[in-house]
């Protein structure tokens, strides 16, 4: 006997297909692009908990996907490649083009994008750029604000801005967003994919609300309620995977309701390890608590074993975060950062309240009842439909909800421009003058970098594990510009911090010796030794074939930079570190991409007789 068309919605986890049609739907479309996937690093480290990685072969464009079977894990990694493929956010957000490449077609991001001055945007009557040119504070200079947008990106581009249309579903009128403002205000917050238009919408706004709430208990430091072990009996498979969790170790996990007392459909995990104090939060939303729930559970165990888990955060009870909006993007990018104490407060910012039990029939409904959550709280919902490869995708922007940076925020746009500069230049080093040169070391000596970056993840250059020492790891690439330089003394400071941060292994042990005695020669180099003196302090404590090596790659300053090879972005024929580097094939990908663009350009207003929610 078949079940009721509500039973098998709520079987199928509220999805409008089964995993394995979505998977196979998927599979199809990426195999008339001529691009083959490849699944590796499935993790299953408790019983209904699977996470796995996707990524399009010979490229570093990759996604992960959890879900509570393989079939579920597995359809969620596609629709994130699917979703992140259409909104073309490998290549907007992380990876850097040749002007060919966006040039190519004849548009720099979708065919119907429109090139904006600074005058028109500063004049524009479209709904978003009212609404954000009412929000800068009113003592900065909104024409000066605009000149720095300007260089927030990598590329050349004809016009001062490129917007791309978007449709606010509110009074369905049209409002062009530049890519710029799209890329850095709101990353990939509310892009979505799904088997249709209104499951897609459904995940997106999900994520949307998600990501507010976070950010609002972390800055305005809110104890979020915990929800009642009885409350959670109610369902008892969730309860059944929180007992996995618990019953794998020393471990805890805490419930929260984070709706934040104004009916938002969103709940807060925080997992506790009792034996070494640390913890990891996930966040989840839905309209259905129990599938946002469940969703928040896999997220904590995507790409984890729940016996050795990564990037937790040590307790103190007195946090210092040093800087508020490094540590929020921190989280929302892997899960890793600070939660201010006041998130384990056993005195909560709000009453518990059991979640709607609404029992929607389709994700129509679904969709409605979060669009009316926003509109009852005066929001605009702008949305974008990018569907030009056959899967539902979209993305979603919510004016004054949804931003990770504001409009405003001048620091980041600063730090982002000089980041777009220092780029530049490491990828011309044969060329740069000494004034450049100084830059590129003033930036690193101000800028908050991560030691274990290394300078291709700097450039989010796509390239295998084997490159020159000087690209390994950015303190190496500041102690080769700062000897090139003949500043010994910074040079020294510099590999020594590289040397600590280094942990020793019994695979690294020669090449952890090999940098001891590069910073030790450069030492000899302060004190003004020369080489038969350098040689003879040397060899008390390593071996000969380590010196003369050293010797021969830091002999001469001039040459440290390009003994091993330079890169040549974006001449790949030229380049010395062409046969590491899968740029070519990344771009071959893009371009696929856009020929099937230009095959299936969308019209936004569309939208309009799809959703009809106006």
């Amino acid at each position: 006997m078949g079940g009721s068309p509500m039973d098998l919605f709520s079987t199928r986890k509220y999805k409008d297909e089964l995993p394995i049609d979505t998977i196979n739907r998927i599979r199809n479309i990426l195999t008339e692009l001529g691009l083959l996937t490849v699944e590796t690093g499935w993790q299953n480290s408790a019983d209904g908990f699977y996470s796995i990685n996707l990524n399009i072969a010979n490229t570093d464009l990759r996604t992960n996907g959890k879900g509570t079977t393989q079939h579920y894990a597995l359809a969620s990694a596609y629709g994130e490649l699917m979703e992140r493929l259409q909104n073309q956010s490998f290549f907007r957000l992380n990876k850097d083009l040749s002007k060919k490449s966006l040039e190519y077609k004849g548009f720099y991001y979708a065919p119907d994008e429109k090139n904006l001055s600074l005058d028109a945007f500063m004049n524009s009557k479209e709904d978003w750029i009212k609404e954000q040119m009412a929000k800068i504070n009113g003592t900065i200079d909104k024409k000066e604000l605009l000149e720095k947008w300007k260089l927030i990106s990598y590329e050349d581009t004809p016009s001062d801005f490129i917007g791309l249309p978007y449709l606010n579903i509110i009074n369905n009128k049209i409002s062009h967003i530049p890519i710029k403002m799209i890329s850095k205000m709101y990353m990939s917050n509310g892009m979505c994919g799904g088997n249709t238009v209104e499951e897609a919408l459904v995940q997106g706004l999900s994520e949307v609300f998600e990501r507010y709430v976070n950010k609002e208990i972390i800055k305005n430091r809110i104890t979020p309620p915990t929800i009642p072990v009885s409350y959670l009996e109610k369902f008892p498979k969730i309860k059944n995977m929180i007992s996995q969790i618990e019953s794998s170790g020393n471990y805890e996990v805490i419930v929260k309701d984070c709706s934040l007392g104004e009916g938002y459909p969103v709940v807060g995990v925080i997992y506790i390890n009792k034996d070494d104090q640390t913890y990891f939060i996930k966040f989840g939303a839905h309209p259905i608590f129990e599938i946002a729930l469940e969703r928040t559970l896999t997220e904590l165990l995507q790409g984890q074993d729940i016996r050795s888990m990564r990037g937790v955060t040590e307790y103190t009870y007195k946090t210092e975060i040093e800087d508020e909006e490094d540590n929020i993007i921190g989280i929302f990018v892997d899960g890793s950062g600070f939660y201010p104490a006041e998130i384990f407060n056993p005195n909560f910012s709000y009453d518990f309240k059991e979640f709607e039990d609404h029992r929607p029939s389709s994700n129509k409904e679904m969709l409605r009842y979060l669009v009316n959550l926003l509109k009852k709280k005066g929001y605009n919902v702008f949305i974008r439909d990018v569907s030009f490869l056959g899967f539902p995708s979209f993305h979603i922007i919510v004016p004054r909800f949804s931003e990770i940076y504001e409009l405003d925020n001048i620091k980041a746009i600063d730090d982002y421009g000089n980041y777009n500069k220092i780029k530049r230049y490491i990828r011309n080093l044969e060329n740069i003058s000494k004034e450049e040169m100084k830059e590129m070391m003033d930036f690193f000596h101000n800028s908050n970098y991560n030691s274990e970056a290394s300078i291709t993840q700097l450039l989010n250059l796509p390239v295998k594990n084997i490159f020159p020492w000087y690209y390994v790891k950015i303190d190496l690439f500041i102690a080769a510009l700062y000897y090139k330089d003949g500043d010994y003394v910074k040079a020294h400071e510099a590999m020594s911090k590289y040397i600590n941060n280094m942990e020793q292994n019994l695979y690294n042990k020669m090449e952890k010796t090999y940098y001891k005695c590069a910073r030790d020669y450069v030492g000899t180099k302060i004190d003004g030794l020369d080489e038969e003196d350098t040689i003879k302090r040397l060899s008390t404590f390593y071996p000969v074939s380590i010196i003369y090596g050293v010797i021969g790659d830091f002999g001469n300053p001039e040459k440290i930079l390009s003994r091993y090879g330079q890169m040549e972005c974006w001449n790949c024929k030229e380049c010395d570190l062409r046969e590491h580097c899968l740029y070519e094939e990344m771009e071959k990908v893009y371009k696929r991409l856009k020929d099937k663009y230009v095959e299936n350009p969308i019209n936004q207003n569309k939208l309009k007789e799809t959703l009809n929610m106006a």
